[in-house]
């Protein structure tokens, strides 16, 4: 393996979407449409510009809303209740068994989302798990950066209350923000298919077995 970490785990920092659940559900493709019909019926943004656009925005801004910020008067609140007005219950199934996974993760844990919290909210509540997170970190809190900018992680470590980045795991299914809280100095993981640079999960099921593996290296 590419990479090491010698420092026992005390701090979870949690990716909402795409993480906490299955990146199959197709939750992410439907909000994706929802940004893209913000794009043509609220902005009048050509259909065929959309897509080449929303890859524009992710590439140097991070995010489509702050790629459209740039361009367009855009009210954050309602780009962002627009983008995530989808049917949760429809894709998600709740059967108990990630609050039983998080329940008994002891270490502390955050949602750190480039979704809204009202967002995240919703999607904690469907599972129960709400609980167990001691705050959402979201695109609202992070303002004017979003992951992988270098600064959401400094944000994040000062509103968990944390010095220093030592000792605290980040988790997310987009391997740039992998990268960017990697740089940051987070034990970084990434949910997908195998990475040659980062520790990685398939799926969130398999982070009680990698937090195994992290205390058998520490003794």
């Amino acid at each position: 393996m590419g990479y090491t970490f010698l420092v026992m785990i005390h701090t979870i920092f949690f990716d909402l979407d795409n993480t906490l659940y299955s990146r199959h559900s197709g939750i992410w493709e439907a909000i994706g449409n929802r940004i893209s019909l913000f794009m043509t019926d609220v902005l009048s943004i050509n259909e065929d510009d959309v897509m080449p656009l929303r890859r524009q925005f992710r590439e140097n801004y991070g995010t489509t809303l702050m790629g459209l910020q740039s361009l367009f008067d855009v009210d954050e609140m309602e780009y962002l209740a627009y983008v995530h007005d989808v049917d949760l219950h429809a894709m998600l199934n709740d059967d108990g068994k990630l609050k039983e996974l998080i329940k008994n993760i002891p270490q502390r844990k955050f949602i750190f989302t480039n979704s809204d919290s009202a967002h995240a909210t919703r999607v904690l509540s469907l599972f129960n798990i709400q609980q167990y997170f001691e705050r959402i970190i979201d695109v609202i809190a992070m303002k004017p950066y979003v992951k992988p900018h270098p600064q959401s992680y400094e944000i994040a470590l000062g509103m968990s209350g944390i010095q220093s980045p030592d000792g605290c795991m980040f988790i997310d299914d987009m391997i740039e923000n992998v990268k960017g809280a990697s740089l940051a100095g987070f034990y970084s993981v990434f949910v997908g298919d195998a990475h040659p640079e980062f520790p990685t999960i398939k799926d969130i099921y398999e982070l009680p077995s990698l937090l195994e593996k992290t205390i058998q290296e520490n003794n």
